[in-house]
């Protein structure tokens, strides 16, 4: 039996995989990161590029966990 491994969550018939829930609390804590620092400039923006190979599950997971995000923009959905 194999067991296989990405932290994008991105294989079928699972439900998670290895390393998603580490990979978007680390994205969680470098959302709140950019959103101090776009808050201590006049009219500052914060934008945070996360991780993954052709699916946005990590930017997804970790945008709602975060309260902070206004937008965010995955591969899946054109823009």
């Amino acid at each position: 039996m194999g067991v296989p491994k990405t932290v994008d969550n991105d294989i079928p018939f699972i439900d998670r995989s290895f390393g998603f829930q580490t990979a978007c609390e680390e994205a969680v804590q470098f959302i709140d990161a950019a959103n101090v620092e776009a808050e201590a400039a006049e009219m500052g923006v914060g934008i945070v590029k996360l991780m993954g190979r052709y699916c946005g599950y990590i930017a997804v997971a970790s945008s709602l966990a975060s309260r902070d995000v206004n937008i965010c923009l995955i591969p899946e959905v054109h823009f």
